[in-house]
């Protein structure tokens, strides 16, 4: 999944950090690709569209900007490759 945000950072400028603990991942989004504009009008509206299309995803940080995931840890690698675009 890290790999796969990384990648797509580099082509989407609102995607600013990428990091990850353990299982769990998360990216910032930003403004323009400047990490002092965090953008959560943009992280909202992310999370509002994945939940119609029936994906809960989790904002969080100081200024609500960050995604947050954390697959299960008995998830099969072909559903996370899914989730993840790979």
């Amino acid at each position: 999944m890290v790999s796969t945000l990384r990648a797509a950072q580099t082509e989407l400028p609102a995607i600013g950090e990428v990091r990850a603990l353990g299982a769990m991942v998360a990216m910032e989004l930003v403004r323009n690709g400047d990490a002092h504009q965090p953008d959560a009008d943009l992280t909202k509206a992310l999370t509002k569209r994945a939940a119609e299309k029936g994906l809960v995803l989790l904002s969080c940080g100081l200024y609500g900007n960050v995604i947050r995931f954390l697959a299960p840890l008995t998830a099969p690698d072909e559903i996370v490759r899914e989730g993840s675009g790979s």
